[in-house]
């Protein structure tokens, strides 16, 4: 309830401050330029309307929340507040910026001898418009800043503000890298493109250098508070740096591969007969050119970051998928475009064939694609092959993760499905040709599809043959590591968990030695003095063990694993009561990730707003990756 509540202050405080600040903009720009008696009544009009509704709004949702926060300390550690300041900054300091770059436009364009309508950025506003604006939202801006650092001045502020802070600051890291390297791609087009067409084309100079010269300083004054933190543990090791960092090299190695499979695609064309002159070259490829530079650039720096942070990680199971999963995306990006590449060459081949060639655009497209995806294809996956064959805790890793299982099983799937639609296309056509409906140019269409047929087969037999590999080793491997895991499980009573733990264990580690030891028999029985590298007790024995075991777990220098199971007196805070089911399978899957030397890792969180950010964040990693796989073959292939 006081979550929606302080979610309803502050956004209506955020919307109001919205309405006040560019009712005011409006206002002032009206005032300026038409006077209080000019004819623009309708934009005097809507800027006081604007300010006189906004104000009221934003006056009393905000007084109200930092009335708030002043009497409960609980309000004013909010994460809605904290996302609220950060948010208005973000909010404000973007019109800052914009209005900066249109008047740094405006002014290089003049200072060249240019129309001013050569402008790219706020070509119909004057310096006025963009001044005013820039003024009032600095103005707002600072006022929002100075409160944040009023509120950082409070350590108990101090628990949702730096991971905002680090939010805020990434948003603007990408900003300013978006902004610099579109200015860098515009200066070197101007510089391909030839010297007679320089006056033509003074607009666009005028335009990328203003990108590139506010770009710069909105990433580099970003990026170097960023770097200047990672002092901080939290911030050296927080999963959005890593996702940034993931998210711009997979950028730069897309933006790389497309552009250098189109200038490819351009030189093979030319050196193939199509009529070309060197002008007219530069021309044709000046964007490409243009781009793969700064793209380049942007895949080198920060994936020399990402690789040397991956190297940094302390915990060596995290660190290798963090690696794996980097160097997975790369293989995926090259085997796609190799893939496609030999289905192009395949069939221009066939097409010589079997029937009369209608160009060499197939080819040279199928040539360049291939130049720039195998190499990359051959660059990663044979170092994840390696890994994946070596015996050892690294290689059962390896193995069994669920990045390169995802990896085989998808890219099997998919050649089992093109494969499935190749065939019954080829069907198709050949029982339509025999039932009396003539299909021209059978043997080409035969032979064509059963080409694509081919090149399927070949990589769906590699992969499976790769994913029979893994199953052979890590069925060996993984027996000989689990059986030396013996494991100790203190129960009160044998019944269901016993039962289900039993089972739960055959299934996933069948060589794994489970001893169960009932509680009340320590004093009798005596606990076993074999050598027990994992001990499994309940919540309350652990906080309160019985005479017979108490000695035994002083002494004992293997893993402990605590269950919380439900006990008079006992509180687990911030876990929900488990069916024996559920905390055998939890239990299991903790044992076999102990015996094979990996962190134990912790299942759903409980808050559904956290598992629908989970869920949420996946399908949006997911739509990335496919919006990055889409870009890359549709601009190889357009």
């Amino acid at each position: 309830m006081r979550t929606i509540r302080r979610l309803y202050f502050y956004a209506l405080a955020l919307i109001g401050l919205e309405a006040l600040v560019w009712g005011a903009v409006n206002l002032l720009r009206t005032i300026l330029e038409a006077g209080l008696t000019g004819s623009d009544v309708d934009s005097l009009a809507i800027g006081l309307a604007m300010v006189l509704v906004g104000l009221p709004v934003f006056l009393l949702h905000w007084l109200t929340a930092q009335r708030d926060a002043r009497q409960d300390e609980e309000e004013h550690t909010s994460r809605i507040r904290a996302v609220f300041l950060y948010g208005a900054q973000f909010a404000f300091l973007v019109p800052v910026v914009f209005s900066s770059l249109a008047l740094l436009n405006r002014w290089i364009t003049a200072a060249m001898g240019l129309p001013a309508g050569g402008a790219m950025f706020a070509a119909r506003q004057s310096n006025t418009d963009n001044l005013v604006a820039l003024v009032i939202t600095l103005i707002a801006f600072l006022y929002i800043r100075r409160v944040r650092q009023a509120d950082w001045a409070t350590p108990a502020a101090k628990v949702f503000l730096p991971e905002t802070r680090r939010l805020y600051r990434y948003l603007w890291v990408l900003t300013g890298l978006v902004m610099t390297v579109g200015g860098v791609q515009g200066l070197i087009s101007q510089l391909l493109w030839s010297l007679p067409h320089i006056g033509a084309a003074g607009g666009m100079l005028a335009n990328s250098l203003s990108l590139l010269l506010v770009g710069l300083v909105v990433w580099l004054s970003s990026w170097l508070q960023v770097q200047a933190c990672l002092t901080e543990e939290a911030e050296r090791t927080s999963l959005l740096r890593l996702v940034v960092l993931y998210l711009v090299s997979l950028a730069g190695v897309v933006g790389l591969l497309t552009s250098a499979g189109n200038v490819l695609a351009t030189l093979l064309a030319w050196l193939f007969g199509s009529p070309q002159t060197w002008i007219g070259f530069l021309e044709q490829s000046g964007a490409a050119l243009s781009a793969a530079v700064p793209l380049g650039v942007l895949w080198a720096y920060h994936g020399r970051i990402l690789e040397s942070e991956m190297e940094a990680m302390p915990d060596e199971p995290r660190r290798q998928a963090v690696r794996r999963l980097y160097h997975s995306i790369l293989s995926a990006l090259g085997l796609v475009v190799t893939f496609t590449a030999l289905m192009a060459v395949t069939t221009y081949i066939v097409e010589v064939l079997f029937a009369e060639a209608t160009g060499t655009r197939q080819l040279t497209r199928g040539l360049a694609a291939l130049a720039v995806g195998l190499p990359l294809w051959w660059k990663v996956w044979p170092s994840l092959q390696r890994e994946a064959a070596s015996r050892g805790e690294n290689g059962d890793r390896a193995r069994r993760s669920v990045i390169r299982r995802t990896y085989l099983y998808l890219t099997i799937f998919l050649l089992v499905v093109g494969g499935m639609g190749v065939a019954g296309s080829l069907l198709y056509n050949l029982f339509s040709h025999l039932l009396g409906s003539p299909v021209a140019d059978l043997g080409w269409v035969a032979a064509n599809h059963l080409t694509m047929l081919g090149v399927i087969a070949v990589f769906l037999v590699y992969h499976l043959n790769c994913l029979r590999q893994d199953g052979l080793i890590a069925q060996e491997a993984l027996g000989e590591q689990h059986a030396t895991f013996v494991t100790l499980v203190f129960v009160e009573e044998e019944g269901e968990f016993t039962h289900e733990l039993t089972q739960a264990v055959q299934r996933h580690t069948p060589r794994l030695p489970l001893r169960f030891h009932l509680l009340d028999n320590a004093l009798e029985a005596g606990v076993p003095t074999e050598d027990i590298r994992a001990a499994v007790l309940p919540g309350g024995a652990a906080l309160n063990p019985p005479e017979g075991i108490r000695a035994w777990l002083e002494n004992f220098e293997g893993k402990r694993l605590l269950l919380p199971q439900a006990q008079e007196g006992v509180v687990w805070l911030g876990m929900g009561r488990k069916a024996p089911r559920e905390l055998a399978r939890e239990t299991a899957a903790a044992l076999r990730q102990m015996a094979e030397g990996e962190t134990i890792r912790a299942g759903l969180p409980g808050s559904p707003w956290a598992i629908v950010g989970l869920i949420l964040g996946g399908f949006a990693a997911l739509w990335i990756l496919a919006a990055l796989f889409g870009v890359l073959v549709s601009a190889l292939w357009r």
